[in-house]
């Protein structure tokens, strides 16, 4: 959606804000949910975020200073057995059961 922003109405910086502030614009963006839409055909699955990982996602942020989303992201990756994350956040880097892939 925003990249879609970017390129439509020409933001190069702040173009979440601008979308909150200016909502209506969001009305304007199509190609966005044309890529959501293929997101099943790419074999990509969804995972469901249960009550209980909530609670878990807490005290993971209490124990390495994870942002509540991120916390959320590892509690999720734990309960599914997962250890490999692609991501330009180095604060995943505090969880010592993850290894984390950055964009080059």
């Amino acid at each position: 959606m925003t990249l879609e922003a970017s390129a439509l109405f020409g933001w190069a910086t702040k173009v979440v804000q601008r979308l909150k502030e200016q909502s209506a614009e969001i009305q304007k963006l199509s190609k966005f949910r044309s890529a959501i839409e293929k997101v099943p055909q790419l074999g990509i699955q969804v995972l469901v975020i249960l009550p209980d990982l909530v609670a878990s996602a807490a005290a993971l942020s209490q124990q390495t200073g994870l942002l509540s989303n991120d916390a959320l992201i590892v509690a999720l990756m734990h309960h599914h057995g997962l250890t490999k994350l692609a991501s330009g956040d180095a604060d995943f880097d505090r969880v010592p059961s993850i290894t984390r892939f950055a964009p080059c």
